[in-house]
């Protein structure tokens, strides 16, 4: 087993805190459970998911604005 440190916002570590507090588990048992839940690694193709990438490479003419809201938004 390996040791890792993350960093967490306060409400969030409170949350899980109060969680494995609940389940009567450590945190540290908390996270391996939940991490472990998902088998599938994450696919690395955010494009369909993130509007900053859908509009990736669309900096073609010399005005970069043009058509970004339509890109990012569909307006």
């Amino acid at each position: 087993m390996k040791r890792t440190t993350i960093f967490l916002p306060d409400d969030l570590h409170d949350q899980l805190r109060r969680d494995a507090f609940r389940a009567g588990i450590s945190m540290a048992e908390l996270f391996r459970l939940r991490l472990g839940r998902s088998n599938t690694p994450p696919s690395g193709d955010r494009r369909g998911r993130d509007a900053i990438l859908k509009v990736a490479g669309i900096c073609r003419r010399p005005i970069l604005t043009s058509g970004i809201d339509e890109s990012l938004y569909g307006i």
